[in-house]
C-alpha cells in the first residue's frame, strides 16, 4: 500500500512547513494527485488519518483534487481529458497524441493556525492568523 508512504510524506512536509512558521496546528491540506499515480482516494484518506496521529496535523482535513491525463487530437487539434484510458477525441473520433498531465503528486497549500503574537517570517504561512501557504514542491 503506497498510499501510507505518500500520506506520511504529506504529513512530514506539512509539519516541517508549519513548524517553520510557528503554527499551532494544521487545519487543512490541499493536494493535487494525478490519475496516473494510481492512488486510491479512500485509502490515502485513511492512511492520512493514521499518519497524522500525534502530529501538528492531527484532526487536519485532507482535500484531494484529482487531475487527468490530457491528449491533443492530431486531426482537429483539440486538447481533451483522457478518462479510463480512452484516448479517442470526443470531437472527431481520432486517437489523441502528445499526452501530458495526470502524474501530479503535489501538496498545493496548507492552512494553519498561528499564535496572535507570532513575529516570524511575514511572508510565510504565519503572515496572517489563518492563511494558505505558497506552493510546495512535489514529494
Amino acid at each position: 500500500m503506497h498510499e501510507f508512504s505518500i500520506a506520511r510524506s504529506i504529513v512530514d512536509v506539512a509539519t516541517a512547513e508549519a513548524e517553520r512558521v510557528g503554527a499551532r496546528r494544521v487545519k487543512r491540506l490541499n493536494c493535487r494527485i494525478g490519475e496516473m499515480c494510481q492512488v486510491d482516494g479512500r485509502l490515502i484518506s485513511e492512511a492520512f488519518d493514521i499518519a497524522c496521529r500525534g502530529t501538528i496535523c492531527e484532526d487536519a482535513e485532507l482535500q484531494i483534487e484529482t487531475t487527468h491525463m490530457h491528449a491533443v487530437c492530431p486531426q482537429c487539434w483539440r486538447r481533451f481529458a483522457v478518462h479510463n484510458w480512452n484516448w479517442t477525441c470526443p470531437h472527431c473520433g481520432v486517437d489523441g497524441e502528445k499526452l501530458d498531465g495526470g502524474d501530479e503528486l503535489e501538496l498545493v497549500s496548507i492552512e494553519a493556525e498561528v499564535d496572535d503574537d507570532y513575529s516570524g517570517d511575514p511572508e510565510g504561512l504565519g503572515a496572517e492568523r489563518t492563511r494558505g501557504a505558497r506552493e510546495s514542491p512535489a514529494f
